[in-house]
């Protein structure tokens, strides 16, 4: 059942993607980026010097694995186009639901939101734009979020916030964003630091990396085990 807000102001919802609307059903990303850092730099990486890949951005990553085999910065960015484009047609190979899960009560959340004419879909997430969407496509569900801010804008996940913003001021003009009426749907301790450090909302859910209790310990608005109860999200969603 849902319980109307009567005196409710638009809201922008910014979803994550990488355990919030989906997982990988096999640790496919990292073994996708020592691949391709292979196939670019002609050194190899294990999978123990990567970093854990929950929140981070995938330039962050980069970043972090090109100072890990002592690759320059100024080198790393001379080939972020062609590193995004080989990452981009791996993923093709991983984007499919035999690899990809969709996770319990995502679609019907967000067809909940897209239906509410005081609220507004974006995307911040971690994955570069190109992979953001093609692993959206696999469930479709690309088409719910007109814009977003990616992790090929930013080393920085708390920078991101401010780039939707925009992009959804500019595409939904009869509306008005700011951080006092963005909420952050994502899995993990990043996604709070994140939202808390912009001032916003954010809503928890425990199916990516990382436990209820473990979430707790980072003060989140609130937190939920999964996305199944989505009627009892939305509700939560429109009376922030």
């Amino acid at each position: 059942m849902i319980k109307q807000n009567l005196n409710r102001k638009h809201q922008l919802v910014l979803f994550d993607i990488d355990g919030t609307i989906l997982i990988y059903r096999k640790y496919f990303s990292k073994q996708v980026f020592i691949s391709i850092i292979k196939e670019i730099f002609g050194k190899d990486i294990s999978s123990t010097q990567l970093p854990s890949f929950a929140g981070m951005t995938d330039l962050q990553i980069l970043k972090n694995i090109c100072s890990e085999i002592n690759i320059s910065e100024s080198e790393l960015n001379n080939l972020l186009p062609e590193l995004w484009k080989k990452l981009l047609n791996e993923f093709k190979k991983l984007s499919n639901p035999d690899c990809i899960e969709l996770l319990p009560g995502v679609s019907e959340l967000i067809n909940l939101l897209d239906e509410d004419d005081m609220i507004q879909l974006g995307l911040l997430t971690g994955n570069f734009r190109e992979n953001a969407y093609l692993k959206l496509s696999v469930f479709d569900l690309d088409d719910y979020f007109p814009f977003g801010a990616f992790g090929c804008e930013s080393d920085n996940r708390n920078n991101l916030p401010e780039i939707a913003i925009e992009r959804a001021n500019i595409f939904a003009n009869k509306m008005s964003f700011s951080t006092a009426n963005t909420i952050i749907i994502g899995d993990s301790p990043k996604d709070i630091e994140c939202a808390k450090s912009n001032n916003m909302h954010i809503l928890s859910v425990a199916t990516g990396s990382f436990t209820k209790n473990q979430l707790s310990e980072y003060d989140p608005d609130i937190i939920f085990e999964n996305l199944s109860d989505y009627y009892n999200v939305f509700n939560t969603i429109i009376n922030f």
